[in-house]
């Protein structure tokens, strides 16, 4: 008795079906690591964006002793602002989530009469992105929940912990991004 195999050319419906979702898998995990790395970048940007800005404006109205006058088209004409920070040729500040007009605001806060602190406002923040923001430079600024385009009164009531400051951004520290808020910065 002789055995007659024949070979089987091509693959069978369930082989492709394993190799379809195989890709789906890896395509999947490349885009989520690449999200989270763009996100990563946009959070880094903006952290050393505060502190550069914060930096300027110290070393601007170092002489005057107050913050009087202070505003974003101040800022913008310091020239010394990062291109990626300005709308257009404009003197509008924008961040990584933002470039709309007034994305950025700066200015005094007049709450003795005098002007010896300020505030830089990032507005239409993603939950997600305002959470890493705060936990990255929590121990540099103080930070208040504030309404955007709204000038804070004084930097009394800032948060005094990480997690009232996350909080304050309507989410957890893996909070996600379904809310959009604004954080107002202080230099301490």
């Amino acid at each position: 008795m002789q055995l007659n195999f024949k070979r089987q050319a091509g693959a069978t419906l369930i082989e492709i079906i394993m190799v379809v979702a195989l890709m789906a898998i890896i395509t999947i995990g490349a885009l989520t690591y690449y999200n989270s790395a763009s996100q990563s970048s946009k959070v880094q940007d903006v952290v050393t964006t505060l502190t550069s800005l914060t930096s300027m404006i110290r070393n601007q109205f170092a002489s005057q002793g107050n913050y009087t006058g202070l505003d974003e088209q101040v800022v913008a004409s310091f020239g010394n602002v990062p291109k990626t920070m300005r709308v257009d040729d404009t003197t509008e500040l924008k961040h990584p989530w933002s470039s709309a007009a007034n994305a950025i605001l700066i200015g005094p806060i007049n709450g003795a009469g005098t002007a010896t602190e300020f505030f830089i406002q990032l507005g239409d923040l993603p939950t997600r992105a305002c959470t890493d923001i705060v936990t990255k430079t929590f121990k540099s600024f103080g930070v208040l929940k504030g309404t955007s385009g709204t000038a804070p009164a004084s930097s009394a009531g800032t948060y005094t912990t990480i997690a009232a400051a996350v909080a304050g951004c309507g989410g957890n520290v893996s909070g996600a991004d379904s809310t959009i808020v604004t954080m107002n910065f202080f230099s301490k």
